[in-house]
């Protein structure tokens, strides 16, 4: 065989006359052709080798075959050799190797390699035919990427679309058909103008001008519409496709749906505005305000709420709502929370713990705040200062059940507690005492040393008497100098008797007020509930008890009995008739004389009052008097009287004197009292002063401004002002200087006792007569019965007398009396 050149080589020697016969065949061959011997070298080429290695004729003659391939070739050869060394004839190997070539310039590109072999032992040639695969790899390759990009296409999550140059949609993957609704079938062929929504043709058409130019369109936004006709957002990159030439041959379209994420971004951006408009808001809001997360936790606090409780940011980031609360108030706020996050919104009172440790009341609002999905999001929690406003309230509420100057309960807490007592003694099937406690002559520490004193001592005895309480047991103050005590689970009335000794000995300790020293007693009425006690009713036993203890001497306590229920209830019974009597006019008026003790000539009348009762007879005034009082019915029983004397007074103008009639401390407390007085006497059109006001000495005392004006004012008016039952009170004659009294009736006490031997009455009644007339006063001493009476009195200077020595009280007054010589009666 020969190479390029034409000359013999050491192995076309070797080949005889097969030589001219491969020559030709070699140079004819498509493929390089090296002949290569046991020693690696290469012993002939054909121009194909030269040509596709870049080596001019006979260069590669006689060079190792290493120069076209790697060594690995050679180490193949060595085993082909081996393997076909007793070879005796040329035959193909049937080995096809793929290695890398290597060109004279020294760049490597893939080869195929066919070996066969010729001859044998020494002259064993081995032949390659060497084919180039550059461009078989390159298209394999290709093809290979072009498997892999329909693969990626085909199984990516993101809608990828081709389209031709006119627009026409001619790819369509999985993605895009669940993106879009639409299947390959029904869109290829059909223009991509299909998914844009009517009015947006001009954003598409702008897009299409762009790809044609060869420009891509990376990360737009745009709005499309499914086969459904939802319409979406879809996030597109949109690339040119070019043919080898540059020219654009279509276009290739990425889409993901952003939809969710857009109106997620929308819903973030609107949060976020609110968040700055509630932070706003929250900044400039004057009550506290906070955001919690829904386990309590802070996430955003205003600086009211820090200035209200005291606590630095740093705090409320490491804590949670309810860490603020007071302990007592902590479970209910836990189960109004519950509330809250169920749905409903919550406002209640609440303490807060500061962070100096002190409290402070706050009106807490809390609301749950909702996403955009209706799904509980957020806790705002409102706080407002109400420490004053509930200590207000919580004062009024003390002031409503308590009393302002003790701080006892008052008598309407009294009432309920003891309804309630009741109700539970009669279930434990025990009974529950009651004690009316007064103090005794209060009235005179008032007078004396003035209502200060007076708020001071009653204090006092209301300390001293909760120190006597055994536990469970209650004490109120009913008014004035009056108190309630409530003893619990009596089983033996000999205990309420040693607890009212204990009570009574407790308060009658000395005490020194405003430099007087003052022994305080008082008179105790005590009652033992029965199964059908009530506690009006009990209270009102309570209080007979205390009156029959004040009449038997004071300083005392005093059980209720049956024959003082039986008087309470007759008492009532009174009341209520005397009220039907009011209504039928059933009093009368009877006058008794009036006389000079010297003559025992007229001069004027007292008026009594009688009651005509329908089935018990005629009543005096001891019969009823009393109720009439207590009652306040006195008032108008008064009226009736005043209007009888009026007109007896104007049908007998020439009557004697004036007419005396008795009022009481009920009637001059009586707001309207003076206008009735005065409207009466012009009604009948009697002049004034042929009346006379008797006041008893004792109300005298009680008269308050109002009282002492109008008697004022009637005395003004020539009415005479006349203290009854002068010298039982306890300052006289300050009575006789602070009111405008134009005179006086001795006590018929005082009258009773006299005798014809110097004694202790007939001093004081003497006495008061010296008084008396040294004031220039009328003086009238009543209750008259004897001579020897008319006669002391009148030498000891009492010019005027009354009683039924001379005369008892009648229907009509009388204007003369014949009694002979007083004297030598």
């Amino acid at each position: 065989m020969l190479s390029k050149s034409g000359k013999p080589t050491s192995a076309g020697a070797a080949l005889g006359q097969h030589q001219a016969d491969f020559e030709g065949l070699l140079e004819a061959a498509p493929d390089a052709m090296v002949g290569v011997d046991r020693a690696g070298v290469i012993r002939f080429v054909n121009r194909q080798t030269e040509t596709l290695f870049g080596y001019g004729p006979g260069a590669l003659i006689g060079r190792l075959i290493e120069t076209l391939v790697p060594e690995s070739f050679r180490t193949i050869h060595q085993g082909l050799r081996e393997r076909y060394a007793a070879a005796p004839k040329t035959r193909a190997l049937g080995y096809e190797l793929e290695l890398r070539g290597r060109r004279w310039d020294g760049s490597e590109f893939p080869v195929d390699i066919s070996l066969s072999h010729t001859g044998a032992g020494d002259d064993l040639l081995v032949i390659a035919a060497v084919r180039d695969m550059t461009a078989r790899n390159e298209a394999e390759a290709s093809r290979r990427q072009s498997d892999r990009m329909s693969a990626v296409i085909e199984f990516s999550g993101e809608a990828i679309i081709s389209t031709a140059p006119d627009g026409s949609i001619t790819s369509w993957n999985p993605a895009a058909e669940r993106l879009y609704g639409y299947t390959r079938q029904e869109v290829i062929g059909k223009p991509v103008s299909l998914l844009v929504p009517e009015g947006l043709a001009d954003e598409s058409a702008a897009i299409q001008t762009k790809l044609l130019a060869g420009r891509h369109v990376e990360s737009l936004e745009a709005v499309r519409v499914r086969k459904d006709g939802k319409v979406i957002t879809v996030l597109l990159t949109v690339s040119p496709i070019c043919d080898k030439d540059g020219a654009v041959v279509g276009a290739s379209a990425v889409a993901r749906d952003v939809t969710e994420e857009k109106q997620a971004a929308q819903n973030a951006r609107s949060l976020a505005e609110a968040e700055d408009l509630v932070r706003t808001m929250m900044a400039s809001a004057a009550i506290g305000i906070a955001l919690a997360d829904l386990d309590g936790r802070f996430r955003v606090v205003n600086q009211s709420l820090r200035d209200l409780v005291g606590y630095h940011e740093a705090w409320f980031k490491a804590h949670r709502v309810r860490d603020m609360v007071h302990p007592d108030d902590l479970d209910d706020v836990l189960r109004r929370r519950t509330r809250v996050l169920a749905g409903s919104s919550d406002t209640a009172k609440v303490r807060l713990v500061r962070a100096d440790g002190t409290t402070v009341w706050v009106r807490r609002v809390s609301v749950l705040i909702r996403d955009v999905d209706g799904e509980p999001n957020l806790l705002m929690v409102q706080v407002e200062d109400i420490t004053a406003e509930h200590e207000a309230h919580e004062a009024l509420a003390f002031q409503a059940i308590h009393d302002p100057l003790t701080g006892l309960h008052n008598r309407a807490w009294i009432l309920d507690i003891l309804a309630a007592d009741l109700r539970a003694a009669k279930r434990a099937g025990t009974a529950v005492g009651t004690m009316f406690v007064d103090l005794d002559n209060f009235k005179i520490v008032n007078d004396s040393l003035g209502h200060a004193a007076g708020d001071e001592v009653i204090a006092t005895v209301a300390e001293r008497i909760v120190a006597a309480l055994r536990p469970g047991d209650r004490v109120g103050r009913f008014g004035g100098d009056s108190f309630v005590i409530v003893v619990q689970d009596v089983r033996d009335v000999l205990d309420v008797e040693r607890f009212a000794e204990r009570v009574s000995a407790a308060i009658g300790v000395d005490l020194q007020v405003h430099g007087h020293r003052i022994v305080p007693t008082a008179s105790i009425g005590i009652a033992v509930s029965s199964s059908t006690s009530m506690p009006e009713g009990l209270l009102r036993d309570t209080d007979s008890a205390l009156h029959r203890a004040k009449a038997a001497g004071r300083g005392r306590w005093q059980f209720f009995d049956d024959a003082m229920h039986a008087k309470a209830v007759a008492r009532l019974t009174v009341e209520d008739q005397l009220r039907d009597a009011i209504t039928a006019g059933e009093f009368v008026v009877v006058y008794q004389p009036i006389v000079t003790l010297a003559e025992a000539t007229v001069v004027g009348h007292e008026a009594l009052v009688r009651w005509a009762h329908p089935t018990r007879g005629l009543l005096s005034p001891a019969d009823f008097l009393d109720v009439a009082e207590d009652s306040g019915l006195i008032t108008p029983i008064g009226a009736q009287v005043l209007d009888h004397v009026a007109a007896m007074l104007a049908e007998c103008p020439d009557l004697p004197g004036p007419i005396s009639v008795n009022v009481s401390a009920v009637q001059l407390a009586a707001p309207d009292w003076l206008g009735g007085v005065t409207d009466t006497l012009a009604r009948h059109g009697v002049d004034p002063s042929r009346i006379v006001i008797e006041v008893t000495e004792t109300a005298a005392l009680s008269l308050t401004g109002p009282a002492l004006n109008a008697l004022t004012t009637l005395s003004g008016l020539g009415v005479g002002i006349h203290l009854d039952d002068f010298g039982t009170g306890y300052s006289s004659i300050s009575v006789l200087r602070d009111l405008p009294v134009t005179g006086v009736k001795l006590d018929l006490r005082f009258v009773r006792d006299l005798t014809t031997r110097p004694s202790q009455a007939n001093a004081l009644a003497h006495g008061l007569a010296g008084l008396v007339n040294g004031m220039n006063l009328t003086g009238i001493a009543e209750g008259i019965e004897t001579a020897t009476q008319a006669n002391i009195l009148r030498a000891q200077g009492w010019r005027l007398g009354q009683g039924y020595f001379f005369g008892r009280p009648a229907a009509i007054p009388v204007t003369d009396l014949f009694t002979g010589d007083v004297m030598d009666a």
